[in-house]
């Protein structure tokens, strides 16, 4: 999750895929989690060669494309 009060940030080669939503309410049914959430300003935060599945204000490549997913120096 991203913060309201972020600015000037820059989420970079990161992979979201396969984890809890840590967005899901125990006190509103119905609800549903997602991999990133961004209660930021539009333009705060800045997102780069990022992987996830779903997300809020926050763009998505999915994993379609296997040579998208960021990797570790050397490996």
């Amino acid at each position: 999750m991203i913060a309201a009060t972020a600015t000037n940030t820059r989420i970079r080669g990161n992979v979201a895929v396969g984890n809890p939503g840590i967005q899901v309410s125990v006190a509103v049914q119905g609800t549903a989690g997602v991999d990133i959430w961004d209660q930021s300003a539009p333009g705060a935060t800045v997102y780069d060669r990022n992987v996830c599945m779903t997300g809020i204000n926050a763009p998505c490549s999915g994993v379609s494309n296997p040579a998208a997913v960021p990797r570790k120096p050397g490996i």
